[in-house]
């Protein structure tokens, strides 16, 4: 089975936004890398920002295979965020995205 990279691009208001990416960077990323079948996580704060002037992030997952994907997207953990996303509504949006990796070059 091939990986899945899952990504997650989060655009997030600068005037009301901080408590998202406090919570964004204080261990989400972190708690949705210890799902079963990630095999790894990365947030990359972006230097771009949206025409808006909102700031951007960009969370990067690897998963074993669409399947591992697709249980987490079914899993508890992945329900469990949607009143954290409540709380904040208005104040991020979000991107997905969802590919097969099919080269990689590692060093």
């Amino acid at each position: 089975m091939a990986e899945v990279l899952y990504g997650v691009k989060v655009w997030v208001d600068p005037e009301g936004g901080a408590s998202y990416i406090d919570w964004l960077k204080g261990g989400h990323v972190a708690e949705v890398a210890s799902a079963p079948g990630v095999t790894w996580a990365k947030l990359t704060e972006l230097e771009e920002k949206a025409p808006d002037g909102w700031v951007g992030f960009l969370a990067l997952y690897g998963f074993k295979s669409r399947a591992a994907l697709e249980t987490y997207q079914n899993s508890g953990l992945f329900h469990s965020f949607a009143p954290v996303y409540k709380q904040f509504d208005g104040l991020f949006r979000v991107e997905r995205i969802i590919g097969k990796v099919v080269e990689t070059h590692d060093r």
